[in-house]
C-alpha cells in the first residue's frame, strides 16, 4: 500500500493497511523526529523525492495530500505510467492528479482501477447541474466515483465536534490547540 501524504488521514489509512497485513510505503513532505516512531509499521517512509519508489513498490496507491502549488499536478502522465496494473485512490483534491492523463490511463485500462472522491468541477449557483469532470469517468467500468463524501460519517462528525471542544479546553489551559492550519504551508 502506497500512501502519498502521511498526515493524520494518511496515518489512519496506514494503520488499517498494516492491520490487514499490507506492507506500507509512505511519503511525507517533511519527516520530523516524531514521525520516526511511525516507522515501526512502515516498510518505507520517504520524502517527496521518493515518489517514484513508493509508486513502483505499491499495488494500491492512496493520494492524501492537501492541494497546494507544490502538489497541484503531482501525479501526471509520468507517474500514472508507473502505475500500470495498479489501483489508485484519490481522497485528496482533483487537481493533484492530471485530469486528462488519469482519464486516459483508466480508459485504456493502463490503471487497473480507481476510486475517486474528489473532482475537477463542482456545482455552483450559476451552474447547478455539472458533471465532476470534462471527461466521461462515469462511463468507465473500472472507476468507483463518490461525490466528495468519503470523509463524512456520523463518527467523523462526532469526532470533529469533540475536537473543537478539546481545543477550547487546551486554549483555556494555555496549551497549543491541535490541527491548526498552516498558512505558510498553504493549508
Amino acid at each position: 500500500l502506497g500512501i502519498i501524504g502521511l498526515g493524520s488521514i494518511g496515518w489512519e489509512i496506514a494503520k488499517i493497511g498494516y492491520a490487514l497485513g499490507m506492507k506500507i510505503f509512505a511519503l511525507k513532505r517533511e519527516i520530523k523526529e516524531k514521525d520516526l516512531e511511525k516507522k515501526k509499521i512502515l516498510e518505507f517512509l520517504g520524502a517527496n523525492k521518493d515518489l517514484e519508489k513508493v509508486i513502483k513498490e505499491s499495488d494500491f496507491i492512496v493520494i492524501a495530500v492537501p492541494l497546494t502549488e507544490k502538489t497541484k499536478g503531482l501525479i501526471g502522465k509520468k507517474e500514472l505510467k508507473l502505475m500500470q496494473g495498479k489501483y489508485l485512490v484519490n481522497i485528496s483534491r482533483g487537481a493533484v492528479i492530471d485530469e486528462e492523463a488519469l482519464f486516459k490511463s483508466l480508459e485504456e485500462h493502463y490503471l487497473s482501477g480507481a476510486a475517486i472522491d474528489t473532482w475537477y468541477q463542482y456545482p455552483t449557483n450559476e451552474q447547478k447541474e455539472i458533471l465532476p469532470s470534462q471527461y466521461n469517468f462515469h462511463k468507465l467500468e473500472n472507476v468507483v466515483m463518490s461525490p466528495h463524501t468519503a470523509g463524512y460519517s456520523d463518527r467523523a462528525l462526532e469526532e470533529n465536534i469533540k475536537s473543537v471542544f478539546d481545543n477550547i479546553v487546551r486554549i483555556y489551559y494555555g496549551e497549543e490547540p491541535e490541527n491548526q492550519i498552516a498558512p505558510e504551508l498553504e493549508y
